[in-house]
């Protein structure tokens, strides 16, 4: 009962103050660029914390808990994987997101193909950037769900709504400061929680003790049902970690940098900052199933390691897992709105908005966007019972990897480009998502893999046959029979 107390207290008091900074930030939107990119002035101490806040985020303890609780030690790949990802990120995707200039990725599309391509790929982009909002409010419902045995509904219900209030108040910014209170609180609770906990039941010595020999092994192994056909292994965890790192929410994070150089700097202090969740995560998950709690839904483990807690502690650290289930839902909220509005809704309609109208309409959309992704969130879980947060994931890198190698090629240089190549593997991949979604057929296959192998051989036969076509229907073809019609 002291514990229930401490813990509402905690997510009361974090939830207020919340809503309290979104008033505050309010104040500093004057345009869409301040509510969706910060006004581009995140310093790299900023950008770091940032990124460890979407490495470790509202899935991780659900996730790590989980597959801790299934496999053991081999947990860690679901944060190294991010870690390795991002420090590729730092000298690629962070810094060149600020040097295009762009609020988003789909814009440095159309600047290198055209409009439609642009449009194309910020409809399928929306889609898939609505999936991280989605998965890391499962996530961190399901946590909450485990620790204080209310149902997922109402848990996703309570982070989602209080959420998307202070988002719509204050955009950005609103998230950087969340940002810093999640990994203060994450830092001192979650870690300092977990070893506190495991090493006074005896630590490493009570773990083996028992659990079986192969849950101390770090490399690959074990199955858990959803990581089968999410990744499938530790490379497959890299690639869905790349996919998403090339994708939309961390473009907005490098574009929102005030330089390239503070965007390198600031997501190399993110990954030196995530390593030590890495480590010591993992082992929530298998003190929980060393201590012979038996539990239907995995994904529950880690509100049950924290209910061991002292209630001051365990409030503490369900504040860090609000905290960064939050932090990850803004800036998929944040970046899903961003490509709504700017490539959607203004360049579709080719129409330009003022100020004061762009941030109403962005502010709208993000309440149409946030309630979305909650109800989606309660439907996955229902869908996908046990796994709904990882089906999020990997649609969300299912999506991302659609836009993979229209991102590799722009990044290669402009000579590689194909307008048709790009649109047309967009769309087919794209496609192919959304039915694998629909149809159910995600749970046989590895959505992110096939939605990449699509995109991949379509964007290389279209170029192809461009290249070898086009001067018979192409610009050259026009030029010369605007010559021949005025010699």
């Amino acid at each position: 009962m002291i514990a229930t107390v401490w813990i509402w207290a905690f997510l009361v008091v974090y939830t207020v103050g919340m809503i309290g900074l979104g008033l505050w930030t309010r104040r500093w939107i004057d345009d869409d660029e301040d509510f969706m990119v910060a006004g581009r002035g995140l310093s790299w101490p900023l950008q770091g914390i940032g990124m460890t806040a979407i490495i470790v985020a509202g899935t991780t303890g659900a996730t790590v808990g989980a597959i801790g609780y299934a496999s053991g030690y081999v947990a860690h790949w679901w944060i190294t994987g991010w870690i390795l990802a991002v420090l590729l990120g730092a000298f690629t995707i962070g810094p060149f997101a600020r040097r295009t200039g762009g609020v988003t990725l789909t814009e440095w599309f159309e600047a290198n193909f055209d409009k439609r391509v642009r449009v194309v790929a910020g409809i399928a982009l929306a889609m898939g950037l609505l999936f991280s909002p989605l998965a890391n409010i499962l996530g961190g419902g399901l946590i909450l769900s485990g620790l204080m045995g209310i149902s997922p509904e109402s848990a996703v219900l309570i982070l989602g709504v209080s959420g998307v209030v202070y988002l719509y108040l204050g955009g950005m910014w609103a998230t950087v400061f969340s940002d810093i209170a999640q990994f203060a609180l994450f830092a001192v609770a979650l870690l300092g929680g977990t070893l506190w906990l495991v090493l006074r039941d005896g630590g490493i010595g009570m773990l083996s003790a028992n659990l079986p020999p192969d849950f101390f092994n770090p490399l690959p192994h074990g199955r858990f049902a959803g990581i089968d056909w999410t990744a499938g292994s530790a490379f497959g965890l890299f690639f869905l970690m790349l996919c998403l790192t090339f994708g939309g929410t961390y473009w907005h994070r490098g574009a929102a940098a005030r330089s390239p150089r503070e965007a390198t700097k600031g997501w190399l202090l993110g990954v030196a900052l995530a390593l030590p969740f890495a480590i010591i995560m993992p082992l929530s998950g298998m003190y929980v199933r060393a201590t012979g709690v038996s539990l239907d839904d995995p994904q529950q483990a880690f509100g049950v390691f924290i209910a061991e807690l002292p209630p001051v502690a365990a409030g503490a650290m369900f504040a860090g897992i609000v905290a960064a289930t939050m932090s990850t839902v803004e800036v998929g909220v944040v970046a899903g709105v961003s490509v709504l509005f700017r490539d959607v809704v203004e360049r579709g309609s080719g129409r330009r908005f003022g100020a004061e109208q762009s941030v109403r309409w962005i502010r709208w959309l993000t309440v149409v966007y946030g309630v979305v992704a909650i109800f989606g969130g309660i439907l996955l879980n229902r869908v996908s019972p046990g796994v709904g947060a990882l089906v999020g994931i990997a649609f969300l890198s299912a999506f991302s990897a659609a836009l993979l190698p229209s991102v590799f090629a722009t990044m290669l240089g402009r000579r590689f480009c194909g307008k048709e190549a790009s649109l047309l593997s967009i769309v087919a991949a794209t496609l192919y998502t959304v039915y694998s979604l629909v149809s159910g057929t995600y749970a046989e296959v590895h959505p992110m893999f096939v939605a990449a192998l699509i995109a991949t051989g379509v964007y290389v036969v279209v170029m192809v046959v461009v290249r070898v076509t086009g001067p018979w229907w192409g610009r050259g073809a026009h030029a010369r029979r605007t010559t021949s019609a005025h010699p």
